[in-house]
């Protein structure tokens, strides 16, 4: 049976992709995002799926739910993620085979434990760099599988993994499906020569970066924000919270007719929500997690998205 992996870009994504291609040899790696999702879904005649680490988003909610309805008539569907689900759906009453992991556990920890059976048991180091990358490495299921390895020797790998990753372009996916192809075979990332030399030069880069998102930070209330700042979104979003000394930071790339964004915070439980909510406001889409977000929205929308955000803030 041929097999499908969608799959999101980040560490964890490229993990669980890993895993899930270690198990099914001859699946085909297509990666995306939750503004994509939909249209993926909708391309898709025949095949067995696997969607890993993309969030659903409210906007497309019900159509989602309609492409597994569809798909899981005649194939298996199996959703492997961690993202908060949108209000008013229940992952018991979609269409698909899931497992539920403890809160926090990443996509590929939730591959690893749902594949374990057609894996071999060390693949689960390459969980465990999934889970670092995604900061989720401090759930019950990644402790354990902690305990047959050194850490230090992990913790290593996967910090090259990520500022590997973040050392290409995010669209660089023939990048990311030779790491796909190269982990699923549980090859050390710090094996590969090329794999290392663009994290070192990415460890070098952030040095600089971080002063660049320093010399830019403007603030509006509880947000700080950077715009087209030309590294990765997250880490700008995140040093822009810390220099502009707010709850939330945002980093934002202005891209043809929209502008992509990353939302940071601190403290709170429900940044994916507030996100996804403005967003949505806006006429684009949002979510994540409950410290960190992304959206997507028209361009010429960021001061409103900035502000609106700030509104939403103030109230909590």
């Amino acid at each position: 049976m041929e097999w499908l992996i969608f799959a999101h870009g980040d560490c964890d994504g490229v993990c669980a992709a890993s895993i899930v291609l270690a198990a099914k040899k001859d699946a085909k790696v297509v990666f995306t995002n939750p503004a994509g999702l939909l249209s993926e879904l909708r391309s898709v005649e025949a095949g067995s799926i696997v969607i890993l680490d993309v969030a659903l988003t409210p906007k497309h909610r019900d159509e989602i739910a309609s492409e597994f309805k569809r798909l899981g008539a005649k194939h298996e569907v199996v959703y492997l993620d961690h993202h908060p689900l949108p209000q008013g759906l229940s992952i018991s009453k979609l269409p698909v085979k899931t497992l539920k992991g403890v809160r926090d556990a990443c996509s590929s920890e939730l591959a690893y434990t749902f594949f374990k059976d057609d894996l071999e048991p060390e693949m689960s180091r390459v969980a465990i760099y999934g889970a670092i990358g995604d900061y989720s490495d401090d759930t019950p299921g990644v402790r354990r599988m902690l305990e047959k390895w050194d850490k230090r020797e992990l913790y290593l790998e996967a910090g090259i993994l990520v500022a590997a990753l973040e050392g290409v372009r995010k669209t660089d996916f023939g990048f990311k499906r030779s790491l796909v192809n190269y982990l699923s075979e549980n090859r050390l990332p710090s094996a590969d020569r090329s794999l290392v030399e663009i994290a070192l030069r990415e460890s070098e880069r952030d040095e600089e970066m971080r002063r660049v998102v320093k010399s830019l930070v403007k603030t509006h209330g509880n947000v700080s924000y950077v715009v087209n700042v030309d590294w990765s979104l997250g880490k700008a979003a995140t040093y822009a919270r810390a220099y502009g000394e707010t709850i939330v930071g945002v980093a934002a790339d202005e891209q043809g007719e929209n502008i992509d964004l990353s939302v940071r915070s601190i403290g709170l439980s429900s940044l994916h929500r507030i996100t996804s909510s403005v967003a949505g406001m806006l006429g684009g889409i949002g979510g994540g997690h409950a410290n960190a977000a992304g959206a997507r929205i028209p361009r010429g929308k960021l001061l409103e998205f900035i502000e609106m955000l700030d509104e939403k803030l103030a109230k909590i």
